[in-house]
């Protein structure tokens, strides 16, 4: 496993460009569009991978970077969103796979919450802080004020 942050993007990078690959290799299943996502059948990961070792050119592929592209797809947002509006879960092959448990939807909805939260957090971070003057500073303010009003007359 790795562990330097050079590392861990790397396999980042290679764990979205999989994603790609799976998107462009399962169209019927795995979506780039928001409104298109569908929740995936229980246990894909199995029949993906049997599909792949199927495949003389992604039989090599390592198991990690399977389970780092699927939480990549269904860490998204519109992942979750689809879980929580109830939609039915689909198969590699596009056909239905069952309906999503109250418990998913429950999970899903406190997933989206989280990660609305951090995004929150995230853009407080980001905005930059107005300071208020002090009272000693607004107090000389209003003193110049006075000045070049006495000033000009």
């Amino acid at each position: 496993m790795s562990n330097t942050p050079n590392q861990k993007r790397r396999r980042a990078e290679r764990a979205r460009d999989f994603l790609e690959l799976l998107i462009d290799r399962y169209p019927q299943a795995l979506f780039r569009e928001r409104d298109k996502v569908r929740p995936l059948a229980i246990g894909i990961q199995q029949s993906l991978r049997k599909d792949l070792d199927s495949d003389e050119t992604l039989k090599e592929t390592p198991n990690w970077l399977v389970k780092q592209a699927l939480a990549r797809y269904t860490h998204a947002p519109a992942y979750l969103e689809a879980i929580i509006a109830g939609r039915q879960r689909i198969a590699l092959d596009g056909s239905d796979a069952g309906e999503v448990t109250d418990e998913a939807v429950e999970h899903a909805r406190q997933r989206r919450e989280e990660q609305k939260q951090r995004a929150a957090e995230r853009r407080r971070q980001r905005r930059p802080k107005r300071r208020r003057p002090s009272a000693e500073a607004m107090r000389e303010q209003k003193l110049q004020k006075l000045a070049e009003k006495f000033n000009n007359r």
